[in-house]
């Protein structure tokens, strides 16, 4: 936990020193985690039209039965790509607790005068797709950076890729604070990590 709380400060720290835009003239190579940074930010901007349809709706932002069904889906995926389930399971619990974070954000956004939501789409069905195939590429990036997000680089990297993401999307402050949600269980550095 103490080291969570340190990464997420280090992230945020960091983010705002480097979000400074690149020069053009020098091209540089992305960071090797940017990949993953991309695809949790994407399905993290989902988050804007499902909170929009379940506040149009009047669901609840809680939907347990939806939630373990993509932990056990990614649960599975990870078996499949040789990774530890149960670390795919802590990753993903903290991009369904951001998810939900920026949800009950946009909530308390428009509840104030004179805010409004934006239209809902009538159908998740398209939403929940679109989660599924981010689901799919997150686990995918986890497998292909098992030799980062277990060793002492993972830090340094997930702040530079986070930085080179947050470049891209021109998240505002409240998805800024879920992507750093969403990272907190990336790294997984321990005793005995190099």
């Amino acid at each position: 936990m103490r080291m969570r709380v340190m990464l997420t400060g280090l992230i945020a720290a960091a983010t705002m020193v480097m979000a400074a835009p690149v020069s053009e003239a020098a091209p540089v190579s992305a960071p090797p985690l940017t990949g993953l940074t991309d695809a949790l930010a994407g399905r993290l901007a989902l988050a804007d039209t499902v909170a929009a349809t379940k506040w149009a709706s009047g669901a609840a932002i809680d939907d347990p039965a939806r939630e373990q069904v993509v932990l056990d889906t990614v649960s599975q995926l990870a078996v499949e790509r040789d990774l530890d389930p149960a670390y795919v399971r802590s990753v993903f619990r903290d991009q369904i607790e951001a998810s939900k974070t920026v949800q009950r954000g946009l909530f308390a956004q428009w509840q104030l005068p004179g805010q409004t939501a934006p239209p809902a789409t009538e159908d998740l069905g398209p939403v929940r797709t679109a989660i599924n195939e981010y689901n799919v590429a997150i686990v995918d990036q986890l497998a292909a950076a098992r030799g980062i997000v277990t060793s002492l680089r993972c830090p340094p990297e997930l702040v530079a890729s986070t930085s080179q993401t947050l470049a891209d999307v021109g998240f505002d402050a409240l998805h800024v604070a879920g992507l750093l949600q969403a990272e907190s269980s990336v790294c997984q550095v321990g005793a005995g990590s190099s």
